[in-house]
């Protein structure tokens, strides 16, 4: 079991000196930043990839094109990377139609079988054992429920015999958002297929947090998107440690599936990361969490 970090010019700078020891960096689907992560050490590949629309494919969730495969390939190859993963995204926008939040029996399982559709058609081309998918949770109504209902999930996992990348962070937020347990929650998912984990702490977004993007220049409606929300992506705090360590006990107890690599998901590149990405705070983290992922 690997450990690995986002890519960021911090974290960068804190490897290269060997201030934190990390087996990869994760880096986004940019040639760019995959160059200059492996001019200093092993990487691997994060695909903006999502399903949901019922195309039977996959769209890139930057372009908002159909995913290009031939270019995942490339870097899969280029990076070592085993694994294509996809956002399971029921994106409201594909479908109008559905209002938010819906609980519509018709409507989920409308929307869970295109999920399966396009999860089908990447496990035809890459393998159901190459292929996995990440929970997501609610994101301020941009993603409707099957996206983030564990029975959804576990049909999707089950149906296409695919591995599941399990997030942590987004778990604890959907199970919040659905007014459950967290743990709960994730007895509900299909853990025992977990192929990769993610954390990071969860914050309200407010106070600092604002300032910064204030500080960093970034767009007004930006931060309105953000403003007071419960997110990912930020430092751990006591609660997430806690909850990380059990997750890790999980795992290590075999309670869980065995993920080939636990990623640390606090910052990363783009200007509304870089604004929230603090050297201290990876020098502090990083190693405590490689402990945890070690077993230690």
């Amino acid at each position: 079991m690997q450990f690995a970090a986002n890519y960021s010019a911090p974290t960068a700078e804190l490897f290269r000196k060997g201030q934190i020891q990390l087996d990869r960096l994760k880096c986004p689907a940019w040639p760019d930043v995959i160059a200059a992560a492996q001019a200093i050490g092993p990487t691997y590949v994060h695909f903006p990839l999502l399903v949901g629309s019922g195309i039977g494919d996959a769209m890139d969730g930057e372009t908002n094109q159909v995913a290009d495969w031939n270019k995942v390939e490339a870097l899969m190859v280029q990076t070592g990377t085993p694994f294509v993963n996809v956002h399971l995204a029921s994106r409201a926008q594909d479908h109008p139609e559905i209002p938010a939040n819906t609980n519509d029996p018709a409507h989920i399982e409308m929307l869970t079988e295109h999920l399966i559709r396009d999860v089908r058609a990447v496990v035809k081309r890459f393998g159901a054992e190459h292929v996995m998918v990440e929970n997501d949770f609610d994101s301020g109504g941009e993603h409707l429920p099957p996206a983030y209902l564990p029975e959804c999930i576990g049909r999707v996992v089950k149906e296409t015999g695919c591995g599941l990348l399990f997030d942590v962070s987004h778990a604890r937020i959907a199970a919040h958002d659905l007014g459950m347990d967290a743990r709960e929650y994730i007895g509900g998912l299909p853990v025992q297929h977990t192929c990769e984990i993610h954390v990071t702490g969860i914050q309200r977004f407010e106070g600092p947090w604002i300032e910064a993007l204030h500080q960093a220049g970034i767009d007004a409606a930006t931060i309105q998107r953000f403003a007071r929300r419960l997110l990912d992506h930020l430092p751990m705090t006591g609660e997430d440690w806690e909850f990380f360590a059990w997750a890790m006990e999980r795992v290590h107890n075999w309670a869980w599936g065995q993920p080939w690599i636990v990623t640390f998901e606090y910052g990363g590149v783009g200007s509304l990361f870089q604004a929230v990405t603090r050297a201290d705070v990876l020098a502090e983290q990083i190693p405590r969490l490689y402990k945890l992922v070690n077993g230690r």
